[in-house]
């Protein structure tokens, strides 16, 4: 049996079971995002012979999504996302053994319907593909200078300069919410801006959320960058950044503060960073793991999803072929060392 809700507020406790580490899910994170942002979201739970809950998922509708936003091409739909409203690595949806009457529901739904996310698998009935892969850096280092020493020369050297360049800027975590303001978030904006990638724009309000630590970098001008965090039990996640593309170049600041995270997840006893899925080229260089994540596709014309099974390998987003060694214990084959880019044109929205 499936039932639908509008409000957090109207979730059952037993919701957060079901969607265990996956915060973005949880009833609170999700009550606060309908307060920064209502996209007439549903919630839906779907319960087992016995009546036991046991799968959930998120759907909002989009309208004026780029189909296509990994080609040249731009191909704007109206999209049912199955996917929480926030550029995260993070499935909108948590399944047991109900998984398939769950996928049964949502090729049910009317037009284009996108579930991002997910694990390599099979869905049935859907069009399949790569979505953009997640960053994430394996901590096992006592200190940041360790994890420097750890490094192969070329990379401590650039990272070292980077670290030099950015010395003239103070660091100072925001301690109130209301000392995120309209400056800093025109940062945000700044990057959302010079993004080719972009599902949302995020509200101000969001960026006050009770969730989050925001480590800001400035000089006597005022804010440079900033950095948004979440703590997620012994996982820490890159949230979003800000920064002010006039002045990276001298600073350095997105290098800068990418190797700011790194040292607050070591020196705070974190396992994992969850790096995001933008700028993978700079993350895979900090050492980070490259794990491939999937999108499936689905419409109610069989016509067109004729088409989309077609059309889904040309669609779908192309990783980075090049492994780096970025680390002096790696025993892969070392790739030509190339100069560390400051920041990628596409922007970094996500984690």
């Amino acid at each position: 049996m499936i039932t639908v809700e509008q409000r957090a507020a109207d979730l059952p406790p037993e919701w957060d079971d079901v969607v265990g580490d996956n915060i973005y899910l949880r009833r609170d994170f999700l009550a606060f995002m309908e307060r920064c942002d209502d996209c007439g979201q549903r919630y839906h739970l779907v319960r087992d012979a016995a009546g036991r809950l046991d799968t959930v998922f998120m759907t909002y509708l989009r309208r004026g999504y780029n189909l296509s936003m990994f080609t040249p091409l731009d191909y704007r739909v109206t999209m049912t996302f199955v996917y929480v409203p926030l550029s995260v690595t993070r499935p909108g949806i948590a399944w047991g053994s109900c998984r398939d009457e769950a996928l049964a529901y949502i090729r049910g739904l009317r037009g284009y319907t996108l579930i991002l996310n997910l694990p390599e698998g099979d869905y049935p009935g859907f069009a399949t593909g790569l979505t953009c892969s997640q960053c994430v850096l394996e901590v096992r280092w006592p200190s940041f200078e360790d994890y420097l020493a750890a490094l192969r020369s070329h990379y401590r050297h650039r990272y070292r300069k980077a670290l030099k360049a950015s010395s003239g800027l103070r660091l100072r975590w925001l301690e109130r919410p209301e000392e995120f303001d309209e400056e800093l978030y025109g940062l945000y904006l700044q990057v959302v801006g010079s993004s080719r990638l972009v599902i949302e724009t995020l509200s101000l309000e969001f960026f006050r959320g009770e969730f989050f630590r925001i480590l800001v970098l400035e000089d006597d001008a005022g804010p440079q960058g900033f950095v948004q965090l979440l703590a997620n039990g012994d996982e820490l996640i890159f949230e979003f950044v800000g920064v002010n593309y006039a002045t990276n170049h001298t600073y350095d600041t997105y290098l800068r503060m990418l190797l700011e995270i790194v040292r607050y997840g070591i020196e705070n006893g974190f396992s994992t960073i969850d790096f995001g899925q933008t700028a993978d080229d700079t993350k895979l260089k900090l050492g980070c793991d490259y794990p491939e994540l999937y999108a499936a596709l689905h419409h109610s014309n069989p016509v067109v999803m004729a088409i989309a099974r077609k059309l889904a390998p040309r669609l779908e987003y192309r990783p980075l072929a090049t492994r780096f060694q970025v680390f002096k214990d790696s025993g892969a084959v070392l790739a030509e060392p190339i100069e560390l880019p400051l920041d990628r044109g596409d922007g970094e929205l996500a984690s």
